[in-house]
């Protein structure tokens, strides 16, 4: 799909979908991952996951480590690169990247750190340095502020990281943006992953779908909502509610093709039943169940054994157009969807709404319709 270049790193990543986790969820994701699935494990004692997996459980997906520098510090054009990681003195690149080789990584992710937006110094000293190593089993971590697909930056950005004659694994930073600036990163981010030969959506949502429907090399979805975008240094990550009441986790909702916190979703369907998740982990549990502490592992299981359904089916097909045709065909099945939601909850006014980004995912090329309308494109 598109242009590709050899070697090992890109042989690794091809068409493959992979669960962005902590180490604490390996055991279970790998009874979830399907033969085109993978692990991206990041956090504390990621190897002794890693070796479990393999040795006691027979994994034989890639496992990729994300020491996840950019949470740190911002890079610069004369450090792009975390060479300190645990270690009180410095290591070379060299040696970051062949101690996750020998740690049993099938591929090894630069320690890139924060690139902020219109910093094209720190990129291009990050892809000189990847490229500089002169190893096949090199990916280019490139952390990037979602800044970079907007309008007055895409152009360039496309220009510079078309010329990286590595694999690259972009994963955006950035807080929640209103409506308009979704819409620039989504077509953006499109133009990006179709542009740009052997590059990866890392760390992300369901947006690393769409971006194998338009013919990207890999993506690994967060298995929670701290690990589907980076963090940027210096601000705290967002957990809760927007009042900071709500403590129940994200739930991936099959119909609405989106996460939805399930103390809204139980809020929402109040005494009406809600959807039961036939998925291979819930077995007809209730979408609305998930409300406690000791739900938050169980929804993140259930998320993973969901999107990799459509993870499989999207790739299935040996054409783009295939892949696209499927995608946009979910996507707007889950516009539908949300409508009926609607109807059944008896809702005055719609209380479930798709994102903007669905919107965009299902090939609405018009502006975006005012929320709350969820008329099919």
């Amino acid at each position: 799909m598109g242009r590709r270049s050899g070697g090992r790193a890109v042989a690794v990543l091809a068409d493959r979908v992979f669960a962005h986790a902590r180490p604490s969820d390996a055991s279970d994701l790998v009874a979830l991952m399907g033969a085109g699935g993978g692990l991206v494990l990041t956090g504390a004692n990621p190897v002794r996951a890693a070796r479990r997996c393999r040795e006691e459980q027979a994994f034989d997906g890639p496992i990729l480590f994300d020491v996840a520098a950019a949470e740190g510090k911002v890079a610069t054009r004369e450090r792009p690169f975390e060479e300190s990681g645990d270690q009180l003195v410095e290591l070379t690149l060299e040696e970051r990247v062949q101690g996750q080789i020998d740690a049993g990584a099938d591929a090894a992710l630069t320690p890139t750190r924060y690139l902020r937006a219109g910093d094209f110094g720190a990129v291009e000293a990050a892809i000189e340095g990847a490229v500089g190593l002169g190893r096949d089993d090199v990916i280019l971590s490139l952390p990037m502020d979602v800044g970079w697909l907007a309008p007055g930056l895409i152009d360039k950005t496309i220009g510079v990281l078309a010329q990286a004659s590595v694999p690259k694994a972009v994963m955006l930073g950035g807080r929640r943006n209103p409506p308009q600036r979704v819409m620039d990163g989504a077509f953006g981010l499109r133009r990006l992953v179709t542009e740009v030969p052997d590059v990866a959506l890392f760390r992300t949502d369901l947006a690393g779908l769409d971006a194998l429907a338009q013919g990207c090399l890999a993506a690994s979805i967060g298995t929670s909502g701290a690990l589907r975008h980076v963090v940027p240094p210096g601000e705290a990550g967002a957990y809760g509610s927007a009042n900071g009441d709500d403590r129940s986790p994200s739930v991936l909702v099959p119909d609405l093709l989106s996460y939805v916190r399930g103390g809204v979703l139980a809020d929402r369907f109040g005494d009406r039943p809600a959807p039961p998740c036939r998925c291979v982990r819930c077995g007809g549990r209730s979408i609305a169940g998930f409300l406690r502490q000791e739900d938050w592992k169980d929804a993140r299981l259930h998320g993973v054994a969901v999107w990799t359904e459509w993870a499989r089916n999207v790739l299935y097909p040996d054409s783009l157009d295939g892949r696209r045709r499927y995608w946009r065909r979910l996507c707007r099945d889950a516009i539908a969807a949300h409508a009926r939601y609607n109807t059944s909850v008896r809702a005055r006014e719609p209380v479930f709404v798709p994102p903007d980004s669905l919107w965009i995912w299902a090939g609405e090329d018009s502006p975006l319709p005012a929320r709350g309308d969820s008329r099919v494109p």
